[in-house]
């Protein structure tokens, strides 16, 4: 199959959690497919016009109105998602910068409106969230923010009504899709979040000494780490670690680490507080920490850092809601809710890898190759019944699939 894909943003490095799942989905696809995808970036972007990584072809193109739409989201005047409006204008000259006629096309919300422009034989809306909940939970800081969460509610049902698939990170995405927009349950797939299993692994001899004395991390002392995208779920987060979590962490003689796009937010300096940055190899600071936390109460989709920091064989204390759409890595993760953290980091949780044991099959089943690859299947099997003609089959329906996803 020949796949075109469709994003706003830059894909590699995979800087956050949208756009890790999204190049790691089509990396999983390009092993078995072609795939191309179309990146429209800000103006500013150094990376190259062109680019072969892990088998996927990156076209970047420049497009001015993003950057404007950025500003114009954190002045509160518009949202970022206006520029999806300018990306359909432009649906001849994005879907014409793709050589080749396209099995698929594939598209993330913001570029959704091309959907169904194209002579792909399978239109596939790949959604990071269901939109219009994540939208309304932070239209409030917006000039008009009523209207704009009732036109992204629009813009998604027409989406996952254009598309031949919809492909959500959970069954609970999956039920409100059918919920809100009517969505057909034999037109969904769960493909849940996951974890590059090309780039993260536990700490060979020396690296985890290696990885703490670059922070300035004593040999001995338990490290905490959060790792977050600049998204206000994980500011909200962030500030919670560091001015009620941290304080306790550093009485039992810890350290907190915080890595990722969220530090902007941190202004805070503490003897107990190391602040890595937002940095295109998180995994040294996966090996210097102990611990991942993840104590997010809101947000959309899943979160991609469980998955990683047990990619990384790190022990894992999250909240219920951080734990949504990862029911297979249950058994393997504390759960606490925000009042009970201190004493759940204090209890020192090990690891597998700090146990000696092998990664849980759960873990590597959630890697981004295995999960592209389980829907590069499930696409062509779509696929097969048009080319000779026939229904899809009885009992393919999207209830089985999604069984297949957590199995």
């Amino acid at each position: 199959m020949l796949i075109h894909g469709l994003v706003d943003n830059d894909l590699h490095p995979a800087r956050f959690g949208g756009t890790q799942r999204a190049f790691g989905l089509f990396r999983g696809l390009a092993r078995a497919h072609e795939v191309q995808v179309l990146s429209i970036v800000p103006n500013r972007t150094r990376s190259p016009r062109e680019e072969r990584v892990a088998g996927v072809t990156l076209l970047r193109r420049k497009a001015w109105y993003t950057s404007l739409a950025w500003r114009l989201d954190r002045a509160g005047l518009l949202p970022l998602q206006s520029a999806a409006e300018i990306h359909a204008r432009s649906a001849r000259r994005w879907l014409g910068t793709l050589p080749g006629r396209p099995d698929v096309l594939a598209a993330e919300f913001a570029l959704a409106g091309l959907l169904g422009r194209s002579a792909a034989r399978l239109d596939v809306h790949l959604s990071q969230n269901v939109e219009a909940d994540f939208f309304a939970t932070t239209a409030r800081r917006l000039a008009f923010g009523a209207a704009w969460t009732a036109r992204i509610r629009d813009r998604e049902r027409r989406a996952v009504q254009r598309a031949g698939l919809t492909v959500v990170v959970s069954e609970e995405d999956a039920a409100r899709m059918i919920d809100l927009h009517g969505a057909e349950a034999a037109r969904l797939e769960v493909i849940p979040n996951g974890w590059d299993e090309t780039a993260i692994r536990p700490p060979a001899a020396g690296e985890r000494q290696r990885a703490r004395a670059a922070l300035g991390l004593g040999p001995d002392a338990p490290v905490a780490l959060f790792v977050g995208s600049d998204a206000p779920h994980n500011r909200d987060a962030a500030r919670w670690l560091v001015e009620r979590l941290g304080p306790e962490v550093a009485k039992a003689g810890g350290m907190l680490v915080l890595a990722g796009g969220v530090c902007r937010s941190i202004g805070t300096r503490a003897p107990w507080l190391r602040v890595a940055g937002e940095v295109d190899d998180l995994l040294p600071v996966l090996h210097a920490a102990d611990v991942g936390l993840n104590p997010v109460l809101q947000g959309g989709g899943s979160n991609v850092k469980v998955p990683t920091c047990l990619g990384a064989g790190l022990a894992v204390v999250t909240t219920s809601f951080g734990l949504r759409g990862y029911a297979s890595l249950a058994p393997l993760v504390t759960v606490a809710e925000p009042a009970d953290f201190a004493a759940a980091v204090a209890a020192r949780p090990r690891g597998w890898a700090a146990r000696g044991e092998a990664m849980p099959a759960a873990v590597a089943a959630h890697g981004w190759g295995p999960l592209g690859e389980q829907l590069g299947a499930r696409i062509a099997r779509r696929l097969a019944p048009q080319s000779t003609g026939h229904a899809r089959p009885a009992g393919d329906s999207a209830a089985s699939s999604r069984r297949e996803a957590v199995a």
